[in-house]
């Protein structure tokens, strides 16, 4: 099985270094209900991760998404249990040795889980509010003021056999086409891509068109990609756990996405996913536009040597799944990798894709994995560490 030759001689710890030093920025949730989050800065040099700023509380109870802005970070407070979200805006030290809040946190809202810049200038900030069920945007003219533009809440009709998650409306992430005039966004709850024209210089949005997946499939995150033949859309589902590909179609006030190019299951054509509670999560396309990586959760389908402790023996782990994207935008199955612990809720990849960074929420930890940008496929570990609360998000500060 690829499971087992991959868990077997391939990984490694500790291999590769950096020329200079890179910094990365989790967030994490408070370690138990009703307690703050944590925001943890991770310092990469000489090969070893090193932990060098651990805050409390600075990005409220569920410390999320967070966008980077110079030396600016606005952070998601995702606030589960009750009441709006919050946007935090920190100014954090070229050496990320400290973090410091800027102005008055800005009330969401519910559930803001994710973020994108648009607009002249990138002036402009969409938040996809999936408690809330809404659409959200900011002016950042002046980083260290935003201001509140435009705020949509929308509805549905919940289909006859519809899951906790499909009760109301949950967009789930904010995506930027490459010409900048349209913002997708995935509605899990709604089984809907729903599309809006954004006015760069007003930034102003309105929804253009809503395109529907299949009943029950529940679209998470997705990703544009701009080839020679054309543009596409991917959209990977946490309920159904498959990938979804149009290719784009633009008139003059809309982007199309038209018959689905084609539907393939996360794992590849002909599987399934491993059992009932696996769930597809993030969703990336590299530098080169010729690979997509997925991340999948709550398998433990691969077991790895301990990260902390190699001596200790094996710990399960979840995947990391690469395509190829084809001269046509169809996919083609490359590698399936262990992404270092179990429940990777998001990953990232460096500016020049050598480096994915994973945030493993069950494990609390942070992996680096190297990655070689030719062929595409994940190679060995970096290293891991652990991390203050379950981490929500983790990304290199280039």
């Amino acid at each position: 099985m690829l499971y087992k030759s991959l868990a077997a001689g391939v990984i490694a710890f500790g291999l590769p270094t950096m020329a200079s030093a890179a910094l990365i920025i989790t967030g994490s949730m408070g370690k138990a209900d009703g307690q703050p989050g944590s925001l943890n800065t991770i310092k990469y040099a000489d090969g070893k991760l090193e932990i060098i700023n651990t805050q409390v509380g600075v990005c409220g109870k569920i410390s999320s998404w967070m966008e980077f802005i110079g030396n600016h970070i606005y952070c998601l407070d995702e606030v589960w249990t009750g009441g709006n979200g919050a946007l935090y805006n920190l100014q954090v030290t070229k050496d990320g040795s400290n973090l410091t809040q800027v102005g008055n946190k800005l009330e969401m809202l519910p559930g803001p889980v994710n973020t994108a810049r648009y607009g002249q200038n990138h002036r402009g900030l969409a938040v996809a509010a999936y408690g809330g069920g809404g659409l959200q945007t900011l002016d950042i003219s002046n980083p260290a003021a935003p201001k509140t533009l435009q705020s949509t809440n929308f509805t549905m009709t919940p289909k006859p056999k519809a899951g906790d998650q499909q009760k109301s409306s949950h967009p789930h992430q904010v995506i930027l086409d490459p010409t900048g005039d349209f913002i997708a966004v995935p509605d899990l709850g709604a089984d809907l891509i729903r599309i809006f024209k954004v006015d760069k210089n007003t930034l102003e949005y309105k929804e253009s068109s809503t395109v529907v997946t299949p009943d029950y499939s529940g679209p998470r995150h997705g990703a544009f990609v701009k080839l020679n033949s054309g543009t596409y859309f991917y959209v990977v589902t946490e309920l159904s756990n498959e990938i979804i590909g149009w290719k784009v179609n633009y008139t003059d006030n809309n982007l199309e996405l038209g018959e689905k190019q084609f539907l393939v299951p996360t794992h590849g054509p002909g599987t399934s996913a491993p059992n009932n509670v696996t769930a597809a999560a993030e969703i990336v396309i590299s530098p080169d536009n010729k690979f997509l990586l997925i991340s999948s959760r709550n398998e433990k389908s691969i077991e790895i040597p301990d990260p902390e402790n190699n001596a200790a023996g094996q710990i399960p782990s979840d995947p990391i799944i690469t395509y190829a994207i084809q001269a046509d935008g169809t996919l083609r199955l490359q590698q399936i990798f262990p992404a270092g612990g179990v429940h990777p809720r998001h990953i990232s990849l460096s500016k020049d894709g050598s480096l994915v960074v994973t945030a493993l929420q069950n494990d609390n930890r942070i992996a680096l994995i190297k990655r070689d940008v030719q062929t595409g496929n994940l190679t060995e570990f970096v290293g891991t560490v652990k991390v203050e609360g379950p981490p929500m998000f983790a990304k290199l500060k280039e």
